[in-house]
């Protein structure tokens, strides 16, 4: 053990490299994720507690790379979604927060808890790795010297309270939309869209308008790519008009391409893609900095090469491409065009695996910065002491708005897909590791006392009426159940909830609409109200 004493960071990579690997252990197609690092930290330094010396810069580090990287990614969302209706949902779940807010002092109160046994039952209870830091650097003098209770006992205790009731009310809202299916869509900006199906159909509608009108049919995002009249096959451009005969291949929601064939004619077991006599087809991925918040639409790819995107896939799902969709680094761009041209066009996009690993340094440095200095700025609160955003506030918000604003003359803020989940998962890899070996000693001489029992009884509490008002709240404010089920779980600021629901959906993308929608709210308002708690 003297080997692992000396070297702090050898202890944070094995208990980094175990907790991963019981972090994929699933039951049900639930499982800890990320969190398991921080249960076995706490197994470490509980079995000796010599290894509790972790450098505090280290968690500290990772839940900066952590929060704003998740800030990054969910910027365009965010945003989208608070304009095409969400505010209501975003004021009403900021509102109930503060209440489970009320509870937990009632709570506390009740069972005779100090300070931090109330922030540590606050942040477990919500998930909220974010409000746990804020409440060890408040408290770090009185932890120090045992007035109060390490915020990190009743986090451990109260999270996988948090985690099962959420998941229990996510998996309610699906039942509920099993039951009442809601219609497919995106956001209306066209940074995220339907998940994207195709079929070849045969047109039997005469008089119809050009492809171009076609694109936003009745509501619905569609996209074309080859049209086969009187025996040839051509690029399906936007001033084609079909007529009754022609097959024509269309891409879009399964639900769409389904109205859309019984509105325009009946399917066809043609698939033109087979035909690459004129037209090819390619994935180009997106890893041109100077494209990074470009509109599809303003690069004129049918006007300049003859061709058009038909769909552009973001992370794991693939998106009805639109000219309004913003192209984000890591995109891959399914194209069809003329085989000359595919070159052009990935010379266009950069198309360079080694790319989307590469992070510009300067803007992420710089923005990551700017999150920090945002963090420092204290408030003070009314009746004494301070307010401030610190390391799980500050760089949430540059994340937000300079993920949205992309890239500013040289400097990209945006960083491809593949590079932000990396960092993305190092970072809370380290700081939950990390929290975890320094309060491993802590959590073992409090886990079996009375105050170890209180907090699980109050943690039972809390964690039931939050997932119930919550539920409650989506079903009220959302007919969708399965958006709402996203909501749910970015109300809980809580990956393996959203992981469930995910599953549980088949990968519909509206669970990834909602959880964007409320995770910003739900790490900023926990990370505020904690504060007020302690």
């Amino acid at each position: 053990m003297s080997v692992l004493a000396d070297n702090p960071l050898l202890v944070l990579f094995l208990v980094v490299g175990l907790g991963g690997a019981l972090g994929r252990v699933r039951v049900r197609g639930v499982g800890l994720g990320p969190a398991a690092a921080l249960f076995v930290g706490l197994a470490f330094s509980a079995v000796d507690a010599d290894l509790a010396n972790v450098p505090s810069i280290v968690p500290t580090l990772g839940l900066g790379l952590f929060i704003y990287t998740v800030g990054l990614a969910s910027g365009p969302s965010f945003i989208a979604g608070f304009r095409g209706g969400g505010a209501r949902i975003v004021v009403a779940s900021g509102v109930l927060l503060a209440l489970i807010a009320g509870v937990v002092v009632a709570v506390i109160e009740v069972l005779g808890l100090d300070d931090g046994a109330r922030a540590g039952l606050f942040a477990g209870s919500q998930t909220n790795t974010p409000a746990l830091q804020a409440s060890i650097t408040a408290l770090a003098d009185e932890i120090a010297s045992g007035a109060v209770t390490d915020p990190v006992v009743g986090y451990s205790i109260a999270y996988p309270f948090g985690v099962l009731a959420m998941i229990t009310a996510a998996g309610l809202s699906l039942r509920r939309a099993s039951r009442k299916p809601a219609a497919e869509g995106g956001m209306s900006d066209g940074t995220t869209g339907s998940a994207a199906t195709s079929a070849t159909v045969e047109v039997t509608r005469a008089d119809l308008p050009t492809l171009g009108e076609l694109r936003h049919w009745e509501g619905e995002l569609l996209a074309f790519s080859r049209v086969e009249h009187q025996g040839e096959v051509d690029l399906a451009t936007n001033d084609v008009r079909l007529e009754p005969g022609d097959l024509c291949t269309v891409i879009g929601s399964a639900q769409a391409v389904a109205h859309f064939t019984d509105w325009i004619g009946r399917p066809s077991d043609r698939h033109l893609a087979l035909d690459r006599n004129k037209l090819d087809f390619r994935r180009i991925a997106v890893s041109n900095r100077e494209l990074a918040g470009v509109r599809l639409g303003d690069l004129d790819v049918e006007g300049r090469f003859g061709a058009t995107v038909t769909r552009v896939r973001r992370g794991d799902v693939d998106l009805v491409a639109d000219p309004t969709i913003v192209l984000r680094l890591g995109d891959r761009l399914r194209v069809v065009g003329p085989s000359d041209r595919m070159g052009d066009m990935a010379k266009l996009f950069g198309d360079s695996d080694r790319g989307l690993g590469e992070v510009d340094a300067m803007g992420f440095a710089l923005g990551l910065a700017i999150g920090l200095a945002i963090g420092a700025i204290t408030v003070p609160i009314p009746g004494g002491g301070e307010l401030a955003l610190g390391i799980g506030g500050g760089p949430l918000i540059a994340g937000l708005v300079l993920g949205t604003v992309s890239r500013i003359g040289p400097v990209t803020w945006q960083i491809p897909h593949a590079a932000n989940l990396a960092l993305r998962q190092l970072g809370i890899l380290m700081f939950l590791g990390g929290v975890g070996v320094n309060s491993g000693a802590t959590f073992a001489d409090s886990v079996g006392t009375g105050t170890g029992a209180k907090l699980a009884l109050g943690a039972l509490i809390v964690t039931v009426i939050t997932a119930a008002s919550a539920g409650l709240l989506m079903r009220w404010l959302n007919p969708d159940g399965v958006e709402a089920a996203g909501q749910l779980s970015g109300f809980q600021t809580q990956p393996a909830v959203l992981a469930f629901a995910m599953e549980r959906a088949n990968g519909d993308e509206r669970v990834d609409q909602g959880y964007a929608l409320l995770f910003p709210l739900g790490i900023v308002v926990k990370l505020i109200l904690v504060q007020f708690l302690i």
